[in-house]
């Protein structure tokens, strides 16, 4: 029921809006005739104004015809729709169609003329039919009948290509959802096994050791770690409290295998918590500070993990102290997770977001981030 009202009130609006359409066309018509009358005069020295009976020629001789004939164009235009696959061989017929519709309506002008009002002189001896072409290109009238034919079928299938443009724009949003759904599960398989082989076999060595209650605690953190990870795997976004929540559990594990010998300092300002985030962003960044600079360093190591808002963006900073890296090396060479993170960004938020890596001048590296506050992808 539902659905038919809106299809009548559709309906209802394209019945008004093509009103308005035949009223423009006659207000073109009758516009026109004034210019052209207002340039007689003007280039005329002894030019008599006949406003009202060129407008009254076009309006019975063009107008009128084509509000009898809109129906029938209505007709042709649903029955041949113009679109990208068929395109040429429409506009070959709808070209037959208007030269048809222009010989049939100069045809029936010539015989009204030829027999209902008073010729021209020199014109009686002409056979109805031969007033066509006087008609037709004379009066411009197949210019105006393709003029008027070319704005019906345009408007007409004006509905088709929005449809068309928003199915394109469907799909292409749909494959950039599934490229990115496809990232991130690519993102995932690459960091969970490589994870999960450096914490069983932290796990080992700890029963090996007979130390089972540190061993039963990081089995706990790895069990909470995954499960975590699968209640959240359909989500493309989560809450930046979440995505924290997630890093803390990370974390919380490597704290069991390094011991006192890494410091972690997180700040975080709460007013931005619930500010949507890519999910798995910060699990690859944080892992590549781990791995590339923490543990290639001796001693005692520092990861400072900091969130703030800075105007309408969400700052984000990852710094550690540890082996460093030269970013302007020929050596360095940017991970399968770190291009999958950039990629994400850049197919998220375009070009509205920053991603920085910085060598620190105490060694270590620095990455920052700036994200829109309020992306309008992770609205949706």
């Amino acid at each position: 029921m539902k659905n038919r009202m809106i299809k009548k009130k559709e309906q209802t609006h394209y019945v008004k809006s093509l009103g308005v359409l035949l009223l423009a066309i006659w207000l073109g018509l009758a516009f026109f005739t004034l210019l052209s009358q207002v340039s007689s005069w003007l280039t005329s020295h002894h030019y008599t104004m006949s406003f009202v009976s060129h407008l009254t020629f076009f309006t019975t001789k063009i107008w009128l015809p084509w509000l009898a004939l809109t129906p029938m164009v209505l007709w042709l235009a649903l029955k041949f729709p113009i679109r990208p696959e068929n395109w040429l061989k429409a506009m070959l017929t709808h070209a037959l169609f208007l030269l048809l519709l222009s010989l049939t309506a100069g045809l029936l002008i010539s015989f009204h003329y030829h027999f209902f009002t008073d010729m021209a002189a020199g014109m009686e001896g002409y056979q109805p039919w031969q007033h066509i072409g006087h008609f037709l290109f004379g009066d411009n009238l197949f210019l105006f009948n393709t003029i008027i034919y070319t704005i019906l079928i345009t408007h007409i299938n004006i509905k088709n290509f929005s449809q068309i443009a928003q199915q394109k724009a469907l799909i292409a949003s749909e494959l950039n959802r599934q490229l990115i759904e496809s990232q991130l599960q690519t993102l995932k398989m690459q960091i969970n096994p490589h994870f999960l082989f450096n914490t069983l076999n932290v796990i080992s060595v700890l029963v090996l050791k007979e130390e089972n209650k540190q061993a039963n605690a990081m089995i706990n953190k790895l069990s909470s770690f995954f499960r975590y990870s699968l209640d959240e795997k359909d989500r493309q976004w989560l809450p930046l409290k979440k995505e924290l929540q997630h890093v803390e559990q990370y974390l919380a594990i490597e704290q069991i295998r390094f011991g006192e010998r890494i410091h972690i300092v997180q700040e975080y300002d709460e007013q931005i918590m619930s500010t949507p985030i890519p999910a798995m962003l910060l699990q690859p960044l944080i892992e590549n500070a781990m791995q590339h600079g923490l543990e290639a360093k001796a001693g005692q190591v520092t990861l400072i993990i900091r969130c703030q808002r800075q105007q309408d963006y969400l700052a984000i900073d990852i710094i550690d102290d540890g082996a460093g890296c030269d970013f302007t090396g020929a050596s360095f060479k940017e991970g399968i997770g770190l291009s999958n993170v950039k990629g994400r960004l850049q197919r998220l938020y375009g070009n509205e977001y920053q991603f920085t890596l910085n060598s620190n001048n105490n060694n270590g590296v620095t990455v920052s981030l700036k994200l829109p506050i309020n992306p309008s992808e992770a609205m949706q």
